[in-house]
């Protein structure tokens, strides 16, 4: 089991909120068709032609395409970051979906996510805080899951299901609909307490 950082913005576009709640991530690099089964040299050729890439440039882009589709292997753990926070979950394998592989989405190759935790920035191991502050859209952590830290964690925590997803959305936003009355009450201190709420939930 590798570990793999991975930045949410494919082809410029932040993804975040797609990757978490449709459980997928993607890269770029649209125009280059179904990579499924394709090696690194074909890669190469791909990108080459459509988007005219050379030396440096052309090698850091074939790094990044081929580690997602060839060097990431199902069963493999996935982190992505947003603010202080840092999501980690376990990957599916390579598939292509030909509706997005345009200018405007640039999200066609995907691999899908079974999103397990979240954890603090600031709780995880600095080899790993490092992975997620490298810049590349993707990178391989080079030490061992045990290194990590995240093998124990991983173990621990069971899977979040659909079903339980399902669960807990729809008792947020109960607990929305409680808050939303709370602020319509007379009283002044309760209305105080509901606002201090929502302001916690909403910066959590």
């Amino acid at each position: 089991m590798k570990i793999f950082q991975m930045k949410t913005k494919p082809h410029g576009n932040e993804r975040f909120r797609e990757f978490i709640g449709e459980k997928f991530v993607c890269i770029g690099w649209p125009g280059i068709g179904d990579l499924t089964q394709v090696s690194k040299d074909e890669i190469r050729d791909r990108l080459e032609k459509e988007y005219n890439k050379t030396g440096h440039k052309l090698g850091n882009a074939l790094g990044q395409v081929n580690t997602f589709v060839n060097t990431m292997k199902t069963g493999d753990v996935v982190i992505i970051a947003e603010k202080d926070w840092a999501y980690y979950g376990i990957v599916g394998d390579y598939t292509y979906e030909p509706q997005y592989d345009n200018e405007q989405d640039g999200m066609c190759h995907r691999r899908s996510v079974e999103w397990i935790d979240r954890i603090q920035f600031s709780n995880l191991e600095g080899s790993i805080q490092r992975l997620i502050n490298n810049r590349n859209t993707i990178c391989e952590y080079p030490e061992s899951i045990e290194e990590s830290g995240l093998d124990e964690i991983i173990r621990k925590k069971p899977v979040i299901s659909k079903e339980n997803s399902t669960m807990l959305d729809n008792l947020f936003n109960e607990a929305l609909k409680v808050l939303e009355e709370e602020l319509k009450s007379t009283d002044p201190d309760r209305r105080l307490k509901a606002a201090t709420e929502f302001l916690r939930l909403k910066n959590s």
